[in-house]
């Protein structure tokens, strides 16, 4: 994830580029790093909640739609018409379809995973007793909600170039809501450990005793 963050600073992202001796071939690897950590995520949660079932179908799927999502970026990226390095690619999304298709290209890893954990995050949620854990869970499962549609940006995109910014208005409130339910979930553990590291007071009284 942290690759993926430094290839989102213009200057790194340009760098990466020189070295390589490619053109925007950073914004390639960054989409690799993003489906890479929403199978490792998306592993993690699951277990999490204690769906164990849901981390092996995650992996099941993962074993075929992770080299063949890497695969179709691969492909659409080279079938881009790209004359510079543009971080994110927006100069060109509105002459080249290719662009658009490979942008979307990115979310359909993402997407799957998604798919599958929201359902696992609701039902979990209706057991949660506390508050923190309980809106933990509530967040991730609205995150991924949208990140379960994020492509629909895209793909209405393709039919009106103006509306580029709808993909972005699913994106970002996906990623606050995973994140700031992430947050809560460490904020939760924190306070699970420090509790069961408290001595009870009746231990206490019967050491003294």
């Amino acid at each position: 994830m942290s690759i993926g963050l430094w290839l989102a600073v213009e200057p790194i992202y340009l760098f990466i580029d020189r070295l390589l001796g490619s053109i925007n071939v950073a914004n390639l690897v960054s989409h690799f790093c993003l489906n890479f950590v929403f199978l490792a995520a998306g592993v993690q949660i699951a277990h999490s909640i204690g769906r164990c079932d849901v981390a092996a179908r995650i992996r099941r799927f993962s074993i075929i739609g992770l080299p063949l999502c890497v695969a179709l970026m691969t492909a659409l990226f080279f079938a881009t018409d790209l004359s510079y390095s543009s971080m994110g690619l927006d100069d060109f999304r509105d002459t080249d379809t290719a662009v658009v298709l490979y942008k979307l290209s990115l979310y359909i890893y993402p997407a799957v995973v998604s798919a599958l954990l929201v359902k696992p995050l609701v039902k979990a949620n209706a057991g949660s007793r506390y508050r923190v854990p309980f809106y933990s869970k509530k967040l991730m499962a609205i995150g991924f909600a949208f990140g379960m549609i994020a492509p629909m940006g895209h793909l209405v995109e393709l039919t009106n170039r103006r509306l580029d910014w709808l993909t972005d208005v699913l994106v970002y409130p996906a990623m606050l809501c995973v994140l700031a339910g992430l947050v809560l979930a460490w904020i939760s553990a924190l306070l699970t450990h420090r509790h069961k590291l408290q001595p009870s007071p009746r231990l206490d009284h019967q050491k003294v005793s």
